[in-house]
């Protein structure tokens, strides 16, 4: 059950990041599926931490928290694999912003993936939310893990690390894992 009753969940068109300390666009919240706890305060703070390291403090952008059914159905529909996936990320990112808000895309979640990935790499679902938000943002950036963008992925990933350091964050995702790192005991993901 969700740690938030339906008076503490704003609608989803006003769910955007309010932290007062971090100006961002409008960074919408839906997790209206999710059946664990979600720490929404944290993962505002994180996401306008890094739209600020990005400069993309003026974009708007979409996040949801869904199930493994459901994303496994998304993950059939837009990229013909028919299996549940960590994190998928559909960037809306078209010609450069003209000064105003400009919608850079949607991150969707699956929130039962993210809590087995938690367990498996021994930290906590909020970490794991964050992570799996750093790797679903730099998709939208328009960068890819394999083949011949994984240099130019690392490179971004590095730039952003640093960034959210230099800026005082104090979340620093680790970045991309491999799927030969010991924490995953044999397992691969799709990470």
């Amino acid at each position: 059950m969700n740690k938030y009753n339906s008076e503490e969940i704003p609608d989803l068109e006003t769910r955007e990041s309010t932290d007062p300390e971090i100006e961002t666009g409008k960074v919408y919240f839906d997790v209206s599926e999710s059946q664990y706890a979600i720490d929404l305060p944290a993962h505002r703070r994180f996401i306008g931490s890094l739209l600020q390291a990005a400069g993309e403090q003026e974009a708007e952008l979409s996040i949801s928290l869904i199930s493994d059914h459901a994303i496994q159905e998304l993950n059939q529909q837009y990229r013909g694999c028919d299996k549940p996936t960590d994190v998928l990320s559909f960037s809306l990112r078209e010609g450069d912003p003209v000064g105003q808000i400009y919608a850079l895309g949607d991150i969707v979640i699956s929130i039962d993936t993210a809590q087995s990935q938690a367990e498996t790499y021994g930290h906590s679902l909020t970490d794991e939310i964050n992570e799996l938000l750093f790797h679903g943002f730099i998709h939208l950036l328009g960068y890819e893990h394999d083949g011949e963008g994984s240099q130019e992925w690392h490179e971004t990933e590095k730039v952003l690390r640093n960034e959210l350091k230099r800026n005082g964050s104090l979340i620093v995702p680790k970045g991309l894992i491999p799927t030969n790192h010991p924490t995953l005991k044999g397992e691969k993901t799709d990470v």
